[in-house]
């Protein structure tokens, strides 16, 4: 079954730290790796007792920043051939 695609008002709505589930399921990412990413360091972490929370707005950076690099990748034509 297709990954349901998140709307504006999904992230607009969703808290301001995600659990992993939240986060993958926001951003369409598996859970292993939102996982990798927090140890990546790559988004802001805070743990709550055995759960990892990610910051919702570094988040949404990370994932607006790889976009951005795709579409310029894109642009000067040098996607891969994969």
């Amino acid at each position: 079954m297709p990954r349901r695609v998140a709307t504006l008002v999904d992230w607009a709505f969703a808290p301001d730290w995600l659990t992993v589930e939240k986060a993958a399921e926001l951003t369409g990412y598996t859970e292993d790796f939102i996982r990798w990413l927090i140890q990546d360091g790559g988004v802001e972490v805070k743990q709550q007792g055995d759960t990892w929370l990610i910051e919702k707005a570094s988040l949404r950076e990370y994932r607006d920043a790889l976009l951005e690099t795709l579409q310029l990748q894109r642009d000067l034509g040098l996607e891969s051939d994969d």
